[in-house]
This record gives C-alpha cells, structure tokens and sequence, in this order.
C-alpha cells in the first residue's frame, strides 16, 4: 500500500491513506485475506478517484467520468478534413493521409494540453465500467478510420474523384457519430445504441 502512495503528495488523501492503514488490522481479523485484500485495494481505488475528481476544477476533465472531450478533437479534425475532401482534393490529401490515430495517454503526452498529466492519471482511475465503454468506441474510432483513409489512399492514387466522393460522404458521418458516442459516455449524457448501429448495417 506504500508504494502505491508513494506520489501522493496533498495532505488530505494522505490522511485517508493513514486511516486506511490504521483500519488494515481490522479488516484482515474480519475477513479472509482474499477479501481483505480486495476490500484495500476498493477502498485505495475510491480515495484516489475522489482525489482526483477535487483536482478537476478549472479544467474540461468531466469531474463524473475522469474523461476529457480535448481528445476528440484529434478525430474531429481529421473528419473535417474529410468532409472538405471531395472540394479541394489536391490541396487536403496530404494533410489527411498524414493523419494517425493515437491512443489517449499518448495524445496527451506530446499534445501540450494544459492539464495532460492530469488528463492521464484521470483517466487511469476512470470508473470500469465507463473507461470500458469509451474504450470500446474508440477501438471502433480507430479502425473506421483506418479503413476509410486506406479507401482514400486507393482512390486519390487511381485519381478516382467520384469514388473517393462517395468514400468521403459515407465515411464521414460514421466517424462523426462515433465521435459523438464517446462524448456522451464522457459527459455522461445517454446515447442510443440503436442509432450508431444503424450506420454499420451493410
């Protein structure tokens, strides 16, 4: 248990880390050490949770999830390029065959956010359930967006400008409500399974 506190740092949480020390002996008198053992490990997992939620003020990490929207915008620039494809296509290509998915810690790593150490450790202690959830859309992000920018590469290559049209026009709204499906789960706003399905039907 130490060690895991070892960069905690304010004075509050390290209060509660004493007083979760202090109530070890009694937890592993009542219960079997399985369950003492799962028992701390909760309890760690909550306190630092709410210690980082106190942090979160000032900032766009949402204090219920731990997630910020500032990731998405990596995809949503992409999707406009996209979108502004078919206009302009010698000019946009470049920039948007460039592009590469990245995964949230990494973003925020090399991104220069204000609060990407935050950013990170928040999302490391994002509730299960919820960092499942986003996770599981931005997998999907990633490879719809693999897929449409390899169709992008064939078509601009083959100067194929009607296909690459209709790439662009499909493509485009799938990422879109992707994009919006992780902003709901990071807001925690409700968003209908059904209405992304819908976009996958072949």
């Amino acid at each position: 248990m130490a060690l895991l506190f070892k960069h905690v740092q304010d004075g509050k949480t390290f209060r509660t880390y004493q007083r979760l020390k202090n109530s070890e002996y009694e937890i592993m008198k009542s219960a079997a050490p399985a369950q003492a053992t799962e028992q701390l490990i909760n309890q760690f997992s909550t306190t630092m949770r709410n210690h980082l939620r106190e942090h979160t003020d000032g900032t766009n990490i949402n204090k219920s999830s731990l997630l910020t929207t500032d990731y998405l915008n990596h995809y949503s620039g992409m999707v406009m390029l996209l979108e502004q494809l078919p206009q302009t296509p010698e000019e946009l290509i470049i920039y948007l065959l460039s592009w590469e998915p990245v995964d949230y810690e990494t973003h925020f790593e090399t991104s220069g956010f204000r609060d990407g150490d935050l950013a990170i450790r928040a999302y490391q202690r994002s509730p299960e359930d919820i960092r499942a959830s986003f996770d599981r859309v931005i997998t999907s992000l990633h490879e719809e967006s693999l897929k449409a920018l390899a169709l992008v590469r064939i078509q601009a290559e083959a100067g194929n400008r009607q296909a690459l049209t209709e790439t662009c026009e499909t493509s485009a709204p799938v990422l879109r409500h992707l994009i919006d499906e992780a902003a709901a789960i990071i807001n925690q706003h409700s968003y209908s399974q059904n209405a992304i399905d819908d976009y996958f039907v072949e």
